[in-house]
């Protein structure tokens, strides 16, 4: 399989993914409803970020910031649909950091637009 296949589509990909979640939760996997959403959205989150990435020459990449963020989220709260007992604190404690470390490797995206790109 090259490498066009796997990036021309991500929402395609995502969609396959999910579709098989659901279909193996109708057959095999004793997932609740809960559960198989969960799976979906975590799926769909990382989807996100892969977009995110593919077009970040598009928004000089900020938009790679709230797709990780989301991302996390997503999983912490797959994580707990699946029997994680995680308190607030702790839940905003992963968030907080991951927010720095996405802030510290990503932070050459946050730059101003120079005064000639503004005037033209």
């Amino acid at each position: 399989m090259s490498n066009d296949q796997l990036t021309g589509e991500p929402a395609i990909w995502a969609s396959l993914i999910t579709s098989g979640v659901q279909l193996g939760a109708a057959f095999w996997l004793p997932w609740s409803d809960g559960q198989v959403h969960l799976v979906n959205a975590a799926v769909l989150a990382v989807a996100g970020v892969v977009v995110a990435f593919m077009t970040r020459s598009l928004d000089n990449g900020g938009s790679i910031k709230a797709a990780i963020l989301g991302c996390v989220t997503a999983l912490i709260s797959l994580a707990v649909g699946f029997g994680w007992e995680i308190t607030p604190e702790q839940t905003v404690a992963i968030t907080g950091f991951v927010g720095m470390a996405v802030a510290v490797f990503i932070r050459q995206t946050s730059k101003p637009k120079s005064a000639f790109t503004l005037a033209a």
